[in-house]
C-alpha cells in the first residue's frame, strides 16, 4: 500500500547487531525523562499505538472504518529482528529462530481487517480511501540517503502525516533523523568483518558447532539456511524442533567461546565513532521520540 516506506536501494552489509535490548545505531539509554534516550521497545509500542488511534480518528472523520491492530509481542520483535548471531539460549530454546512467531505474524496480517475493508470498497471510494490514509497525488514525498548508501522514501500526507505531526512535530525532520539514526551498523560492519578478532571468533565458534551438531557453519547465517533446508516437508512441529536444535547450539557457542562479547566490543571499538559522527541526528531522533510518548501519554489520559 502507499505510504509505507519503500528502501530504493539496499545495503548487502550482513547486520551485526550484537546487543539485545538497544536501539540500533543509538547511544546508550541516559536516565531522566528529560534526557535524549532511546525508547524501550514498551515505550516504543505505546507512540506506535497513538499513532494508530489517530489515524483512526481522521480516517472517521472522512468518512471511513479503521482498525488499530495490537502492538507485535516482545518475543514477535525479536524473531523479525537481524541478529548476527544467536546469543540466548533459553529464547532458543523456547522459540528456535522464531519461525512459528513470524509465521503466525504474517498469517495474521492475512486477515487484516483494513485490507479486508478496502477490498470491499468500490474502485472510486477504495482510491479515495488511500488518498485520505497517505495523501493523493500531489502529495510531498520524503527522501533520506542513508549513511552506509542507498535510500528511503514515504508519502508525508493524509491522516498518516497528521497523525505523526501531532505526535512528532516536524515530519520531515522526525523522518530524516530516525533513518539515519536506525541504520548505522551497516556503515561499520566491513571494519568490524575485516577485524582479526572477528575471525578468531567466528573459526572458534564454528569449530563448536562441529562439535555441537556435526558440521563447522561458516557462520550463523548457514547455520539458519541448513535449519530451514532440514525442515523443509515436515510437520510444523517437526520444523520447530530442527530450528531449536541448531539455534540452542548457536547460542550455547556464542557464549562459550566468547563470540558475543567478542561482537559486543567490537561494536563499541567500531560503532562508537560513527555513533559520534551522528551524534546529532541521534539527539534529535530521540528527543522527537520522547516527545511523542508524552504525547502518546497526554492523549491516553484525555482519553
Amino acid at each position: 500500500m502507499r505510504g509505507r516506506t519503500t528502501a530504493l536501494i539496499v545495503t548487502t552489509a550482513a547486520v551485526l547487531t550484537a546487543l539485545s535490548g538497544c536501539t540500533e545505531g543509538s547511544a546508550p539509554p541516559a536516565a531522566g525523562e528529560g534526557a535524549s534516550r532511546a525508547l524501550t521497545r514498551a515505550e516504543q509500542a505505546r507512540v506506535d499505538q497513538a499513532e494508530q488511534r489517530l489515524i483512526q480518528g481522521c480516517m472517521k472523520r472522512n468518512g471511513f472504518r479503521y482498525w488499530v491492530e495490537p502492538p507485535a509481542g516482545a518475543d514477535t520483535v525479536r524473531a523479525f529482528t537481524n541478529r548476527f548471531v544467536q546469543d540466548d539460549v533459553e529464547w532458543a530454546r523456547e522459540h528456535g529462530y522464531g519461525g512459528r512467531l513470524r509465521k503466525a505474524f504474517l498469517a495474521a496480517k492475512n486477515h487484516d481487517p483494513n485490507l479486508a475493508y478496502r477490498k470491499r470498497l468500490s474502485p472510486a471510494e477504495r482510491e479515495r480511501f488511500s488518498d485520505v490514509l497517505d495523501g493523493g497525488s500531489k502529495t510531498r514525498m520524503l527522501s533520506v540517503r542513508l549513511p552506509a548508501g542507498g535510500a528511503v522514501r514515504t508519502l508525508d500526507g493524509g491522516c498518516r502525516h497528521s497523525a505523526r505531526q501531532k505526535l512528532f512535530g516536524d515530519t520531515k525532520v522526525y523522518f530524516r533523523t530516525d533513518k539515519i539514526a536506525t541504520n548505522l551498523v551497516a556503515v561499520y560492519t566491513p571494519e568490524i568483518r575485516r577485524d582479526p578478532r572477528f575471525a578468531k571468533g567466528l573459526d572458534a565458534w564454528s569449530r563448536c558447532m562441529r562439535e555441537a551438531v556435526g558440521r563447522g557453519f561458516a557462520e550463523p547465517d548457514a547455520a539458519r539456511a541448513h535449519a530451514r533446508e532440514r525442515a523443509g516437508g515436515l510437520s510444523t512441529s517437526g520444523a520447530h524442533a530442527v530450528e531449536v536444535e541448531l539455534a540452542v547450539a548457536e547460542a550455547d557457542c556464542a557464549r562459550k567461546t566468547s563470540l558475543r562479547s567478542t561482537l559486543s566490543r567490537l561494536d563499541r571499538e567500531h560503532g562508537d565513532p560513527v555513533r559520534d559522527r551522528y551524534a546529532d541526528e541521534i539527539t534529535t531522533s530521540n528527543r522527537l521520540k520522547l516527545a511523542a510518548l508524552r504525547e502518546a501519554k497526554r492523549l491516553d489520559l484525555r482519553g
